[in-house]
């Protein structure tokens, strides 16, 4: 029989289990409240944990019931027609997805729960192969932004089995043997170097080629690495705003193809700049402590807190904007990790990491989807069996007041709240 692709509910894992008093002196895992208090404690993993459950719980499914596969749906509930569902699937959340998956997995070995990891090891086999079946039978699509996502996502699950199982993960490489080809395609001389965001070829940048830089990085193909890093510094860096988006290449009456530079700054792109200096061999830790600084300025909020001001990242954003800042948070947790950083850097970025985290965790909304409301008399927020939880997608704010009464959550804001829980578990850990 195919694995329920739902990890286990925060305090059921196997082996660590909760067994004070539950209801009615009935040895059941201690309570909603008990999780929290113990949640609020610096370094556990309950936050992370809850975070998993919920995004599998709520969102991840077979497709189209098929065992051995999974997939997550973009929104609950589903919105749109069945048609516009199955072609409006997202593809590079799914990629975030099994990034999150992987991380869910490696804090499990951290924790001697080898059972649990090797729990998600599986699921995201089984999520690449939805990825691949709901994309017609292949990993590649247009959007080389889209197949640089899922190489780096797919990189680390091979490495997560080689630490869990002790070989490689086949599935995890083949998206590897599909997709660096393909990556390739997207480097070219026009415009001094970079890549292009899509095949239609008018578009170059930082959303491909800083995580195809990451992804050769990875692979070892260090100088090709330095040469985007070069380009992405010497045509999109902004000293004091980060890394600018792109260069569009506009035809004019001449019929010629003019440059206009995108201005626009992302928070995502500062994150995947900063992972390819803290990765390559020779990164300019020095630029990497700017663009952390810059970030700190150009993409955060101030939020009152008890009467304290606490700055935290911009989270604010529906669709694919949903995750921009969960990325620059997995990054920003690196960086306040790596000792050959100055103290200052790495103190911020801790904080702003942390900060966001404990905002998203108080603005949640936990709630049994289990529960039968159509029973008489039922409260809805009661809470009989294992909790979920509703994070909210701009972390300054309530999920309450974000996300309103009946409003729909989307896998993207959910992904992010993970993403950056995990992260900060990693640094209290």
């Amino acid at each position: 029989m195919t694995p329920d692709p739902t990890p286990h509910a925060p305090g059921h894992e196997t082996g660590t289990e909760d067994r004070s008093p539950g209801p009615a002196g009935t040895g059941a895992p201690a309570t909603r409240a008990g999780r929290r208090d113990r949640a609020s404690q610096p370094g556990r993993p309950e936050r992370a944990e809850l975070a998993a459950y919920s995004v599998s719980k709520l969102f991840v499914h077979r497709l189209l019931g098929v065992p051995g596969t999974l997939v997550a749906r973009a929104s609950v509930p589903p919105r749109g027609s069945l048609g516009s569902r199955l072609t409006r699937w997202n593809y590079w959340w799914q990629a975030q997805l099994l990034d999150a998956m992987v991380d869910a997995g490696e804090r499990d070995l951290a924790l001697g729960r080898t059972s649990d990891a090797e729990r998600w090891l599986d699921n995201g086999t089984r999520l690449l192969r939805g990825i691949r079946w709901h994309n017609l039978g292949t990993y590649a699509n247009s959007y080389y932004d889209d197949m640089a996502w899922l190489t780096l996502a797919a990189q680390r699950l091979n490495a997560l089995s080689r630490r869990v199982s002790g070989r490689g993960s086949g599935p995890a490489q083949e998206v590897g043997r599909v997709l660096y080809p393909r990556l390739a395609r997207a480097v070219t001389p026009e415009l001094g170097g970079g890549a292009f965001w899509n095949t239609a070829e008018d578009y170059k940048n930082t959303p491909s080629t800083a995580p195809i830089a990451v992804a050769l990085i990875r692979a070892g193909r260090h100088e090709e690495a330095a040469a985007l890093m070069s380009w992405l510094r010497e045509s999109l860096f902004d000293p004091e705003r980060g890394y600018l988006d792109g260069i569009r290449l506009t035809p004019a009456r001449n019929g010629e193809l003019v440059p206009e530079v995108n201005r626009s700054v992302h928070s995502y792109n500062q994150g995947t700049v900063l992972a390819a200096h803290l990765e390559h061999p020779e990164g300019d830790l020095r630029h990497a402590e700017q663009i952390v600084e810059a970030a700190a300025r150009t993409l955060t909020v101030d939020v009152e807190v008890e009467g304290t001001t606490v700055r935290i990242l911009d989270t604010r954003g529906g669709g694919d904007a949903g995750l921009f800042a969960g990325i620059l948070a997995r990054y920003l947790a690196a960086a306040a990790l790596d000792g050959r950083l100055s103290e200052a850097t790495r103190r911020t970025a801790r904080e702003l990491v942390l900060a966001t985290a404990e905002m998203l965790w108080s603005g949640r909304r936990e709630y049994d989807p289990d529960l039968p409301l159509n029973e008489p008399g039922v409260d809805v927020a009661e809470i009989r069996g294992s909790a979920v939880a509703v994070f909210s997608p701009d972390a300054a704010r309530h999920s309450s007041e974000a996300l309103g009464a009946g409003a729909g959550v989307e896998l993207s804001s959910q992904v992010q709240a993970w993403t950056i829980l995990e992260a900060a578990w990693r640094l209290g850990r």
